[in-house]
């Protein structure tokens, strides 16, 4: 769908907070504390991710190299609308290994 390779595969959760969102959404992501970053989300097998439901996808971040370094397998990160928090993202796989935690 995208030009780039996704950096990480992920279970993205989706809070009832607002109305569906579809692949291609592109929230805020605190991928470290006190760092917002900006990631592109394609969902597998659904178009549509739904309030109070999971999918499994991927998520391309806004430049990674300005935050090596700061991943890891199982790890949680809130996914944000400005301050507001609208979901979650578990990090299952790591392809950008630049991001993944030493």
């Amino acid at each position: 769908m995208y030009q780039r390779k996704p950096h990480i595969k992920a279970k993205i959760t989706l809070y009832d907070t607002r109305t569906k969102v579809y692949t291609g959404y592109r929230p805020a992501h605190l991928i470290k504390q006190g760092y917002l970053t900006t990631g592109i989300q394609e969902y597998i097998g659904t178009d549509w991710l739904y309030p109070n439901n999971s999918t499994e996808g991927y998520i391309t971040f806004c430049s990674p190299e300005a935050y090596p370094h700061c991943l890891a397998v199982g790890q949680q990160i809130c996914m944000q609308e400005g301050a507001k928090v609208v979901g979650m993202v578990e990090v299952l796989e790591i392809y950008e290994k630049s991001l993944e935690r030493k």
